[in-house]
């Protein structure tokens, strides 16, 4: 063997022993894993389905057992929850009625910019995640009017 091929393999050997020694030792910076990015037009995973509404578990009355005072308590919390919701849902067809009107106008030549959309739309998501969010807190209030047996046997029915 040739001193210059002897040469080159022992500087290769000592650099691959050196490099495996600086990694263990962690001296090598290790690369983060790369964010989780979504593919355009991937939706994010929908949240779980709330709970009955106490019209749900008082339509599925007798199947569940309910007692006359667990009955009277779904009557009270599904009459709020009908005042409740009818006012969430008008506000929002109002939004939605001006939010339509806003993109019509926009579309029918003025155009619009994706901040002016999004500023118009916002009163609008948030009224829909307010909706949301009390229908899932009525889902609540209502499941715990019940017994964990009644629980058990109104998951069952789902």
């Amino acid at each position: 063997m040739s001193p210059r091929v002897r040469y080159l393999s022992t500087t290769l050997a000592l650099l691959a022993v050196a490099a495996g020694y600086a990694l263990s030792q962690g001296w090598v910076e290790r690369q983060s894993p790369r964010p989780m990015v979504r593919e355009a037009g991937a939706r994010p995973a929908p949240p779980p389905a709330p709970a009955p509404s106490a019209r749900e578990i008082l339509d599925r009355g007798p199947a569940v057992g309910l007692s006359r005072e667990q009955a009277a308590r779904l009557r009270a919390l599904d009459a709020e929850w009908r005042r409740q919701s009818s006012d969430l849902q008008a506000a929002i067809d109002d939004e939605e009625r001006q939010f339509s009107a806003f993109m019509k106008e926009a579309q029918s030549g003025r155009g619009a910019s994706l901040q002016e959309i999004q500023r118009r739309s916002a009163n609008l998501r948030d009224l829909s995640a307010t909706l949301r969010e009390a229908r899932w807190q009525h889902g609540l209030a209502s499941a715990e009017v019940l017994t964990e047996q009644q629980r058990r046997t109104q998951g069952d029915m789902r």
